[in-house]
C-alpha cells in the first residue's frame, strides 16, 4: 500500500488543512518563499513523522492532505504539526526579506494589538493566526480533496493544466509508480 495513502479506521484519518497569509498577501509568488515553504513542509514531515498525501502552496494559501497512525504517534497533533510549520516559514521568510530590504512587502501589525501578537512584540506576520481542518474519514472524501488541492491552480487561473504548477504534489501521482501505488490502495480498500 502507498505509504502517502491513510488506513481508514477509528484511530486513524486524514487532515485537509488550509491555512492563510496574513492579509492575504500573495508572498508565494516569490520562488525563493515557495521553496523556504516546501523545504519546511519536507522538515517537518520527517521530524513528525506525518504523511503528507497532497499538497499546493498558492500564492496567499496553502492547502495540505496529511496524516498519521495515531496508535503510533497519540502525542502528534494537527496545531502542533501546523505550528512547526507555520512559525519556520514565517521566521525564515521574514528573516529573507529584512535582509533583502524588503521589509514593505510585509504585512505590519498594529504594536498594541495584543490578539495578534499574542502577547509578544511582533512587529510583522506572514500567516494568519488558525487554520481550517477537515477531517477525511473515507477514500471518496479524501480523492475528492486530493483533486480539489491539484485543481486549485486551474481553476484560479495559475495555470490550464495541473501538470504545469510547480508548487503541488500533482506529479507525485501521475508517475508510473504513483498511478501502480494508487491502484493498489483501490483494490485493498475493496475488502
Amino acid at each position: 500500500m502507498h505509504k502517502n495513502l491513510p488506513k481508514f479506521n477509528d484511530s486513524s484519518y486524514a487532515h485537509f488543512v488550509t491555512t492563510r497569509t496574513y492579509g492575504n498577501r500573495p508572498y508565494f509568488e516569490n520562488e525563493e518563499c515557495s521553496l523556504i515553504l516546501l523545504a519546511e513542509l519536507r522538515f517537518y514531515k520527517e521530524k513528525y513523522g506525518f504523511f503528507l498525501t497532497g499538497y499546493v502552496i498558492m500564492p496567499d494559501h496553502l492547502h495540505l492532505l496529511l496524516w498519521w497512525d495515531i496508535e503510533e504517534k497519540p502525542k502528534l497533533s494537527i496545531s502542533k504539526i501546523m505550528q512547526g510549520i507555520k512559525g519556520a516559514t514565517a521566521r525564515r521568510i521574514i528573516d529573507l526579506m529584512k535582509d533583502r530590504g524588503l521589509e514593505r512587502m510585509l504585512q505590519s501589525t498594529h504594536r498594541n494589538d495584543v490578539s495578534l501578537s499574542r502577547g509578544r512584540n511582533v512587529r510583522y506576520r506572514l500567516w494568519q493566526p488558525g487554520f481550517y481542518d477537515f477531517n477525511v474519514y473515507s477514500e471518496e472524501k479524501l480523492l475528492e480533496k486530493l483533486n480539489y488541492i491539484h485543481g486549485n491552480p486551474v481553476k484560479t487561473g495559475l495555470v490550464l493544466s495541473p501538470r504545469a504548477y510547480r508548487w503541488s504534489s500533482y506529479k507525485e501521482y501521475f508517475t508510473e509508480e504513483g498511478q501502480t501505488q494508487l491502484r493498489q490502495h483501490a483494490e485493498l480498500s475493496k475488502f
